[in-house]
Order: C-alpha cells, then structure tokens, then sequence
C-alpha cells in the first residue's frame, strides 16, 4: 500500500525528502524524532521494493500532522525475500552465504544516508529552517538536509498512498 512507483507526477505534486544520517536503530530514532519534534510518528506497513535477485522490505514509520503528512524510510531493508532463480546455488568462493538484505540501499550515494524523512506537502522556506533547528537537537541524529539530487525516478518513489485507519 504505502509502495508505489509514480512516473507521471508533475513536480508540483512531489513531496519533500530530507536525508538522515545517524548512529541509531530506527526504532531509537522515531522515540527521539517523536520526543524532540512532538511527533507522533508510528509503525507503518513496509515500503517494499522489488528487484531481481529478490523482494526488499524497508522499515516505515508515518503520521499526519493537520494536512501535512510526515513519513521516515529506513534507507536499509530489515529483510529480502529472495526469488527462486536468485536462491538457487551460487558457484563461487561466497555461493554458500545469505545475501545480507541491509547492504542493498535504496539510495546508495552518497554514502552514510540511513533514512529519508518525507514531507507531503512540501515546507515553506521558513519552515525549513524551523524543522533544520529541530532536528539540529535530536541526540543521535548526525546530519540531515533537504535532497536536491534525487533523480525523477528515485523522487516519484516517496510519493506514498494516504494513511488510513488500518495503517495506524
């Protein structure tokens, strides 16, 4: 529900993303965002992703404020669940190992992004500036800025479905 890839949105309909960088677990992330911010961000259905070798789940977590929508992706997925073809036997020095599902980002570069922070409707300029100061004071939060190099595509991919009651 909460996983859709939009190629037709106009870049007016496009949320803001911001990148986190932290030494946290998700988990101890959101009870800080939530606690400094006065959040409520809350457990989500899993924002999946396919690809060839497999089916990536990424930890979400969302909630409405007003009109505005707040949504945190985990940058790394939780857990893959591997397609036929790609579990069969690997030859080779590593064909034994489980492929690791936290070393396949959805944002590779730059390196260090651990979560993305969604903002649908996007922020006014003085908002921005507001929530930067924020989130300058959440313990464990390393770095965050607004994303201006994703490309269309990475883009369209954090336009979420709407919460409902079910997701909450």
């Amino acid at each position: 529900m909460a996983r859709r890839l939009v190629l037709d949105v106009g870049e007016d309909d496009l949320p803001e993303v911001w990148a986190l960088s932290t030494n946290l677990d998700p988990v101890p992330l959101v009870f800080r965002l939530n606690d400094r911010l006065g959040w409520g961000l809350g457990r989500s259905a899993d924002w999946v992703r396919e690809r060839p070798e497999g089916t990536y789940h990424h930890a979400l977590f969302r909630f409405e404020d007003g009109p505005r929508e707040y949504a945190l992706l985990w940058n790394a997925p939780h857990q893959l669940i591997g397609t036929p073809s790609a579990q069969g036997p690997a030859e080779g020095l590593f064909g034994q190992l489980d492929p690791d599902p936290s070393a396949a980002y959805f944002i590779r570069r730059p390196r260090g992004i651990n979560a993305f922070l969604v903002v649908d409707p996007p922020l006014s300029s003085q908002e921005i500036v507001g929530l930067q100061r924020q989130l300058n004071d959440v313990p464990g939060l390393l770095g965050c800025n607004p994303r201006t190099s994703l490309t269309p595509n990475e883009h369209a991919q954090f336009v979420f479905e709407p919460i409902k009651d079910s997701d909450l």
